[in-house]
């Protein structure tokens, strides 16, 4: 199993929030920000914060699943840093789990997924981050 990924997020949303932070700051000194605009900037740190800290818990403590699936599609819709993957296992339910590509090349060796192969995708339920796959 491969919790980079996870870790690679939680990672950049905290360094997301101190450069909003400082860059916030130094709007507000340099720029004459209104104090409003400050506050706005400090929030959104302090959201992207707490999103960091969340993802951190999901890698120390993760709620693992393990499905066998085919795989449907992928998008990058609403996803900055990876990539969406969406698999339907027998029975029609649908997985809609992300990947990013430091994770691509270290569990599936950036290898591309194919129609009609059933794979058994390990993923962390609470962020839907894939951390392993096989094929079956």
């Amino acid at each position: 199993m491969y919790l980079g990924g996870i870790w690679i997020k939680a990672f950049a949303q905290i360094v997301l929030s101190l450069i909003t932070f400082l860059c916030g700051l130094t709007a507000y000194k340099k720029l004459n920000w209104k104090l409003f605009e400050l506050y706005f900037a400090i929030l959104c740190s302090v959201v992207l914060l707490v999103f960091g800290c969340i993802n951190i818990n999901h890698a120390i403590k993760p709620n693992i699943q393990r499905v066998n699936v085919n795989y449907s599609y992928q998008s990058s819709n609403g996803i900055i840093f990876g990539r969406e993957l969406h698999f339907i296992d027998k029975e029609g339910n649908v997985y809609d789990l992300t990947m990013d590509p430091v994770t691509n090349q270290k569990i599936f060796k950036g290898k591309e997924f194919e129609k009609n192969i059933v794979y058994t995708v390990t993923y962390e339920k609470n962020s839907n981050a894939i951390v392993e796959i096989k094929e079956n």
